[in-house]
């Protein structure tokens, strides 16, 4: 690859980066209505006398379990953001060696 070629990449990648971590910032709205959905299922599990289970069918016996559940799903964006700006931060300097 040229250096041309990395300085490009370097550049697209810290764009997609950037944008993915202002459209998560953005979301915030979002994440306040999914705390609420999450106390509505919470209240909607004890009613039926069931149990909330995770993506792995493990039961989730806790309110900090279920907090937990919601803040893994919530972060997967933050680190998809935070990959794609270090691989081009990464490339920009691979650019200028």
């Amino acid at each position: 690859m040229t250096k041309h070629t990395y300085e490009l990449a370097a550049s697209i990648f810290g764009f997609l980066g950037g944008t993915v971590l202002s459209l998560e910032a953005l979301f915030a709205v979002q994440r306040a209505r999914s705390e609420r959905g999450k106390k509505s299922v919470q209240e909607a599990v004890r009613k039926a006398q069931g149990v909330y289970v995770d993506d792995n069918d493990r039961a989730l016996t806790s309110t900090y379990a279920l907090q937990l559940l919601f803040a893994r799903r919530l972060a997967i964006a933050g680190r998809i953001g935070f990959g794609l700006m270090t691989l081009g931060f990464l490339l920009d300097l691979i650019a200028k060696w």
